[in-house]
């Protein structure tokens, strides 16, 4: 989050200061919490927010009590914070150590094997560099060909949320979410403008795809005062991918980088897989992705196999650094999955994506959050069905600050720095889509508690410096009250 300064006395939000979780509820002093009331009604007041929705929720660690309270008990979109609730769930049920596996195994003996088992469990880390690894390994072990090369994407049952817009699928920060993801499951690419009026030029970051497919750049380089945007659609024509690129870039302007979602994530793992292993002198024949019913019948066939190779994942304090630092959607959204396999019973009826909320929910109840406070409809925020209360959020950080591995959250939030004398350390997850911008995490100084917050805007349409502006204002009143009670 970019912070800009503040409404009050010219103060900047930056910086960057460790702090420690303390638990001791401070003593409040009356006059601190008056002016840090008339601080945030004045802020609320504002014009600004005439049109638009507002709800604020400030609470100290540990307690019930709020400092502040506006429309805490309501209704709000939530966008990316919702990845608090995501990754407060998953750290407190799979702890910090919990790694996601990915498997490989064979038949056969000496230079061929009669096929080559991939197993995915939805590590949303996995990318080239570990194929390239299975392919050492395999060269290494001696095998020069594989007749059957089989992808098993079968962990996850579902690989869209289904209440996402249909643009947000086409997008990179909406790909699909399976079992078998490679590179994100997406194309990433740079565009770098050239000289007036000619097309954009187009450099890909991650392998093209694979099969028929044709790129149609319709872009081109604009004035320095025209507007910038850049849009990518994905289509089938027949058997043949057509990725467009529509937009432009100012002359002079730095490169934009843009990514696209992979229409058949498992496909492209198995073609990627079977490009490395050519690499590394290893042969493939055929290639099959298998269904659940498959799997079954194939594992009839496969008494005989052997692991040969084995992944794993960074361990879940890594994931969920990623997931929040970066706001990851595929990240948040293999850990809601992965969350529901780990208490899901064999043979649920449920999606892997149902499964992921009912155990989120059972989780998040477990940290104490009221079930009334939020409706979930995914673990990223991308979906607009989700509803969640400011208090929902602010009840999510305090269980998981309160719990055995406060700290492991803790550094997985973004950190700055706020105000001066001495400056109050920030850890906070922002949230933003069309009409929404939100805010939650905690403020703590070397001499308090953290103090918990949740600011969430809906339904604006002022500038968006305005509306960081107002935010950054809260966080410093807050800033302030802190100050206010260290004082004799």
């Amino acid at each position: 989050m970019s912070l800009l300064k503040s409404l009050w006395g010219g103060i900047w939000v930056s910086g960057m200061m460790g702090a420690s979780i303390a638990t001791a509820a401070p003593a409040l002093k009356p006059h601190c919490l008056s002016q840090l009331r008339r601080d945030v009604d004045a802020i609320a007041s504002q014009p600004l927010f005439n049109q638009a929705r507002l709800g604020i929720a400030i609470q100290p660690l540990g307690t019930t009590q709020p400092l502040y309270a506006r429309d805490a008990q309501r209704y709000f979109l939530p966008a990316s914070t919702i990845k608090v609730m995501t990754t407060a769930a998953a750290l407190t049920q799979l702890g910090p150590q919990f790694r996601i596996p990915t498997e490989v195994y064979g038949t056969g003996v000496g230079k061929t094997l009669e096929h080559l088992r991939i197993v995915g469990r939805g590590d949303p880390s996995l990318s080239d560099p570990q194929l390239q690894q299975i392919a050492a390994q395999l060269q290494k072990q001696g095998v020069r060909q594989i007749k059957h090369l089989v992808g098993e994407d079968r962990y996850f049952q579902n690989s869209v949320v289904p209440s996402w817009a249909w643009e947000d699928l086409q997008a990179g920060y909406g790909a699909p979410i399976n079992s078998l993801i490679l590179n994100q499951n997406a194309y990433e690419l740079k565009l770098w403008p050239q000289s007036l009026g000619q097309p954009l030029k187009i450099e890909w970051l991650s392998p093209p795809p694979t099969g028929a497919w044709r790129q149609l750049n319709r872009t081109r380089t604009v004035a320095k005062d025209a507007p910038e945007f850049v849009n990518i659609e994905r289509r089938l024509q027949g058997k043949t991918l057509e990725i467009e690129i529509t937009g432009q870039l100012r002359v002079g302007a730095p490169p934009d980088r843009s990514a696209v979602a992979i229409v058949n994530p498992g496909w492209f793992l198995l073609h990627r897989l079977q490009a490395l292993l050519a690499q590394h002198q290893i042969q493939v024949g055929q290639i099959s992705l298998l269904t659940r019913d498959q799997a079954r019948q194939m594992a009839l066939k496969t008494s005989s196999e052997r692991r040969l190779v084995q992944l794993q994942s960074p361990p879940l304090s890594a994931l969920i650094a990623t997931t929040n630092q970066e706001s990851n959607n595929l990240y948040a959204e293999a850990l809601l999955r992965t969350l529901g396999g780990t208490v899901a019973p064999k043979n649920s009826p449920q999606t892997s994506h149902q499964q992921g909320l009912t155990a989120l929910q059972q989780a998040l109840t477990q940290l104490g959050v009221d079930a009334s406070a939020y409706d979930l409809a995914d673990g990223s925020g991308l979906s607009r069905h989700n509803l969640v209360s400011p208090m929902a959020l602010v009840q999510t950080l305090d269980g998981v600050l309160r719990s055995p591995h406060a700290a492991v959250f803790q550094a997985s939030l973004p950190q700055e720095s706020v105000g001066k004398h001495p400056a109050s350390t920030l850890r906070s997850k922002s949230g933003g889509m069309r009409g929404v911008s939100t805010l939650a995490g905690y403020l703590q100084t070397a001499q308090s508690s953290p103090i918990l917050f949740s600011i969430m805007v809906n339904q604006y349409n002022q500038s968006s410096a305005k509306r960081r502006q107002a935010m950054d204002a809260i966080l410093l009143s807050i800033h302030r009250w802190q100050a206010c009670q260290s004082k004799s």
